[in-house]
C-alpha cells in the first residue's frame, strides 16, 4: 500500500517538474533570443537611418541644386544660337551699346524664374570691363556708374583666380537676403589670363534650409560645413555663419575621408555623429544626434519585452502546475483498484500510466515544433521579397553575418562568381491582378533556368517591374534570354539587361540601376524590347540640343492651321529623339515642352482643351510608353485643335486675341512669379508696347490684374485643398503669408483663415 503511494507520488513529481521545465525551455530561452537579436537588429536600423538622413541630405542639395547650378553655366554661356545674348559679349566689348546691356540684364532675370532657388546671377565681362546683374547694370569705367556698385563684391569678381569658387553665405540687397554664391571662370578650364568673363550665380540660403528642415527625425540635428569649418546652412538657422573648426569633432569629420559614422562629445552631450562629402565641392554634410535619443526606444523596447515575457512565464508555470495537479486526479482513483490487484499487476499499471502521460506531453511538444516550422514556411515568401529588395536597393551589409546567415535561411543561390540584374516592363497589364503577375513572373523564371545553369531570385520592385538577380558562372547569353521570353508573351515588353560584375551585394544594387535605366530609355527607343546598359553609353550622350527651336514654331504652326507643318514637326522632334544620342531627362522634358506648347496655344485660341477632350493632355501624356505613340497622339491633338477653330479665324479682333494671349500665359504660369518681362517673352511681344497698352487691353494695370487672378486661385485653393496658409501663400508666390492675407482681405473683405472657418461652418 505504501509503496504504491510512494509510486504515484514519484509519477506525480516528475510530471510536474517535466512541465515546468518543458514551459521554461519554450517559454524563456526563445523570447530571450528573440530579444537579443530584436534589439541588435533595431540598433543597426537606428544606425543605419542615421548615416540614411545625410545620405538623403546629400542627394538632395547636391542633384537638386548644386547640379543644375554648375550645369547653368554650360547651359547659358555655350556657344549655341539660343544663347547669343549671353555668349556675344565674351568676345565683343558693349560697353557703349546700351541695347545689348539690356539685352544681358533682361535675359539674367529670367533665369531665376525657371529656377525657384536661385536669387539672382550676375555677370563680369573682361571686355569692355563691364558689370551686369539681373536688377541693374552699370558700366565700371563709368563714375557715375560706381556710386550705385559694391566695390568689394567687383573686386571679388575681379580677382578671382581659380577656375570656380564657393563663397560662404553673405547678404546682398535690394531683400537683404542671405545667399551661397558659385563663381565660375568662362571658359572654366582655360588659364585665367585668357578669361572672358566671371559668372556668380546667387542660391538662396533659405532652398537649401527649407531641404535640411524636411530631413532630420526627431532630436536629430542636420547642417553644411564647409572645408573651414564653417557653418553654411543649419536645421537652426542662428547657428549660420559660425565657425566649428575648433570643435574636436569637426576637426575629425575636416581629415576625415568622404563619409563615415562615429562617436564623439558634442557640446558635452556624447552623440553619434554621420556625415558625408558633396561630389561637387568640398562642403561636409552632418548628422549629430545623442546616443540617449538614438537607443532611447530601443531600450523601452527591451524593457516592455523583457516585463512581458516574464509575466507570460509566470502565468505559464501557475497554469502548468494547476494542469499538472489537475491531471493527476484520476490517477488516485486507479489506486483503489491497484490495492486489489496483485504485486506485479499494480507495477505494470503504474508503469504505463506514467508512460502514456510521459507520451502525451511529448506529442504536445512535436506539435507546437510542428506548428512554428509551418509558421515559418508560410511566412518564408514575403521575407524573402523583402530581403531580396533591400539587397537591390543596396541597405545590406554583405560581411554582416545576421545578414549572412539569412541567405542560407532563404536558400539564395549567390555561390557563383558574375552577377547580373535584368529587368522586365511588360506593357497592358493593367487590371490584372496580383496573382496573374505573379503567374507572370513565375513563368519566366522558369524558362530562364531551362536556358542555363542561372542561379536566380527575383521580385517585383515598387515600379512594377519584374527584376530578377542573375548568379552564374558562364557567359551571359542575353539574346538567349531575350528570344525565350519572347517566345512566352503574348503582348509588348521591354527587358533591360544592366552590366555584368563580380558577384557583391554593392554590385547588385548598382547592376539594378542600370536594369531600370534601359527601361527609361525605351522611350525613345521603340523599336527595341532588349537594352543593354553597355550599348547607351550614357556618358556619351548629350543634354542639349535644338529640340526647343523646333518646339517654338509648333504654335505658329497651330494658330496658322496648318496641319502639313504641325506633322512635319513633330516627325521632326521625334526623329531627332530616336537618333540624336540624347540623355533621357532632355527627351523626355522636350516632348512635355511640346505638349505645353499645345495647350497654351489652345487656351490662346480660348478653347478649354480639358473639357473639350474630356482630359488632362499633361497627365495623359506622361503615360505613354514611348516617344512615336506619344507624337502620333499629339499630332491627333493639335489637328482636333485646329478643326474645331477654323471657322472666323480671319475675323479675330487684334485686341482680342492679345487679351487671350495674356490670360493664358498667366493662367500657365499662374504659381510662378510673373514679371512683365517675362509676360512679354512668352507672348512674344516687346514689353515697352505691353506695358503700354495694358491697361487698355485688360481693364486694369499688371500689377493689379495679376493680383486679382492669383487671388482667385487663392480661393478656390482654400475652399478645394488641404493646403495651409502659408502653403497657399508661398505657392502663389507671395513671401509673407502677412502681406498675402492683407491682399486678400481688400478682394474679399475677411482674411483667408477667416474665410476658410466660415466654410466649415
Amino acid at each position: 500500500m505504501f509503496n504504491i503511494r510512494a509510486r504515484m507520488s514519484t509519477i506525480y513529481s516528475r510530471i510536474l517538474l517535466f512541465n515546468i521545465l518543458l514551459v521554461i525551455i519554450l517559454s524563456l530561452a526563445p523570447q530571450l533570443v528573440y530579444i537579443h537579436y530584436f534589439s541588435s537588429a533595431y540598433n543597426q536600423e537606428i544606425n543605419r537611418q542615421s548615416t540614411q538622413d545625410v545620405s538623403k541630405l546629400k542627394y538632395a542639395v547636391d542633384e537638386t541644386i548644386l547640379d543644375r547650378v554648375i550645369r547653368l553655366v554650360n547651359i547659358y554661356f555655350s556657344d549655341i544660337p539660343s544663347n547669343e545674348v549671353l555668349a556675344y559679349p565674351l568676345t565683343h566689348d558693349i560697353s557703349g551699346n546700351g541695347f545689348k546691356i539690356a539685352e544681358v540684364s533682361n535675359f539674367l532675370t529670367d533665369i531665376p524664374y525657371k529656377l525657384n532657388f536661385l536669387q539672382s546671377v550676375e555677370v563680369w565681362y573682361t571686355a569692355g570691363n563691364i558689370y551686369i546683374n539681373d536688377k541693374y547694370n552699370s558700366y565700371l569705367d563709368s563714375e557715375g556708374s560706381r556710386k550705385s556698385l559694391d566695390e568689394e563684391w567687383i573686386n571679388v569678381l575681379r580677382t578671382m583666380n581659380t577656375p570656380n569658387r564657393w563663397l560662404p553665405p553673405r547678404i546682398i540687397p535690394p531683400l537683404n537676403t542671405s545667399v551661397i554664391t558659385y563663381l565660375s571662370n568662362i571658359p572654366l578650364i582655360d588659364s585665367l589670363a585668357n578669361r572672358q568673363a566671371v559668372v556668380a550665380i546667387n542660391i538662396k540660403e533659405s532652398a537649401i534650409h527649407n531641404l535640411i528642415q524636411s530631413s532630420p527625425t526627431d532630436g536629430e540635428t542636420l547642417f553644411i560645413v564647409d572645408e573651414t569649418g564653417k557653418v553654411l546652412v543649419h536645421s537652426d538657422s542662428q547657428q549660420v555663419g559660425q565657425n566649428f573648426s575648433q570643435k574636436d569633432y569637426i576637426t575629425s569629420l575636416l581629415h576625415n575621408q568622404d563619409a563615415g559614422t562615429f562617436e564623439a562629445s558634442v557640446d558635452g552631450v556624447q552623440s553619434v555623429v554621420s556625415y558625408a562629402k558633396s561630389k561637387y565641392n568640398n562642403w561636409k554634410y552632418v548628422s549629430v544626434i545623442s546616443i540617449d535619443t538614438l537607443y532611447q526606444k530601443s531600450k523601452q523596447l527591451k524593457h516592455y519585452l523583457l516585463i512581458t515575457t516574464i509575466i507570460l512565464l509566470t502565468v505559464s508555470l501557475l497554469f502548468s502546475i494547476y494542469m499538472t495537479h489537475w491531471a493527476n486526479k484520476p490517477m488516485r482513483s486507479i489506486i483503489q483498484t491497484i490495492r486489489n490487484l496483485g504485486q506485479s499487476d499494480g507495477q505494470e499499471q503504474a508503469g504505463k500510466n506514467e508512460f502514456t502521460m510521459l507520451h502525451q506531453v511529448m506529442d504536445r511538444v512535436s506539435h507546437t515544433i510542428t506548428d512554428l516550422n509551418h509558421q515559418m514556411e508560410t511566412n518564408k515568401p514575403i521575407i524573402r521579397d523583402k530581403f531580396i529588395m533591400r539587397l537591390l536597393q543596396g541597405d545590406l551589409d554583405q560581411s554582416d553575418p545576421q545578414v549572412v546567415n539569412m541567405e542560407k535561411v532563404l536558400q539564395l543561390p549567390f555561390d557563383r562568381e558574375k552577377t547580373a540584374c535584368m529587368a522586365l516592363k511588360i506593357f497592358g497589364t493593367e487590371g490584372i491582378g496580383l496573382k496573374n503577375e505573379m503567374m507572370i513572373q513565375y513563368s519566366m523564371l522558369q524558362q530562364v533556368e531551362e536556358l542555363g545553369d542561372y542561379g536566380l531570385c527575383s521580385t517585383m520592385d515598387n515600379a512594377g517591374h519584374i527584376i530578377v538577380i542573375l548568379n552564374y558562372s558562364h557567359v551571359l547569353d542575353k539574346v538567349q534570354i531575350h528570344n525565350s521570353i519572347s517566345g512566352q508573351m503574348k503582348g509588348k515588353f521591354v527587358l533591360g539587361f544592366g552590366r555584368e560584375y563580380d558577384h557583391a551585394y554593392s554590385h547588385i544594387a548598382q547592376s539594378y540601376t542600370e536594369a531600370c535605366e534601359c527601361l527609361n530609355y525605351a522611350f525613345i527607343m521603340p523599336a527595341e524590347s532588349c537594352i543593354s546598359y553597355e550599348d547607351l553609353a550614357i556618358a556619351q550622350r548629350k543634354d542639349h540640343g535644338s529640340g526647343l527651336q523646333i518646339i517654338e514654331q509648333l504654335s505658329v504652326a497651330v494658330r496658322n492651321r496648318n496641319q502639313e507643318m504641325v506633322a512635319s514637326i513633330l516627325d521632326i522632334l521625334r526623329k531627332g529623339l530616336v537618333s540624336g544620342r540624347y540623355h533621357i531627362d532632355f527627351c523626355r522634358n522636350t516632348v512635355f515642352d511640346a505638349i505645353s506648347i499645345i495647350r497654351t496655344t489652345a487656351i490662346a485660341m480660348d478653347i478649354d482643351l480639358e473639357r473639350f477632350l474630356g482630359y488632362d493632355i499633361r497627365d495623359y501624356g506622361r503615360k505613354m510608353d514611348n516617344v512615336a505613340d506619344l507624337t502620333d497622339w499629339l499630332t491627333g491633338v493639335a489637328v482636333q485643335i485646329m478643326d474645331f477653330h477654323t471657322a472666323d479665324a480671319t475675323e479675330d479682333d487684334p485686341g482680342t486675341a492679345l487679351e487671350r494671349q495674356i490670360l493664358a500665359y498667366i493662367e500657365q504660369n499662374i504659381y510662378n512669379e510673373i514679371s512683365l518681362s517675362s509676360l512679354s517673352e512668352g507672348i512674344h511681344m516687346n514689353s515697352s508696347y505691353v506695358s503700354r497698352i495694358y491697361k487698355s487691353v485688360m481693364g486694369s494695370n499688371f500689377s493689379e490684374h495679376v493680383a486679382g487672378i492669383k487671388m482667385k486661385h487663392a480661393e478656390s485653393l482654400l475652399r478645394e485643398s488641404d493646403l495651409s496658409i502659408k502653403e497657399i501663400a508661398a505657392k502663389l508666390g507671395y513671401t509673407s503669408p502677412r502681406y498675402f492675407a492683407n491682399v486678400f482681405k481688400e478682394n474679399f473683405g475677411c482674411t483667408p483663415k477667416s474665410y476658410r472657418d466660415s466654410l466649415g461652418s
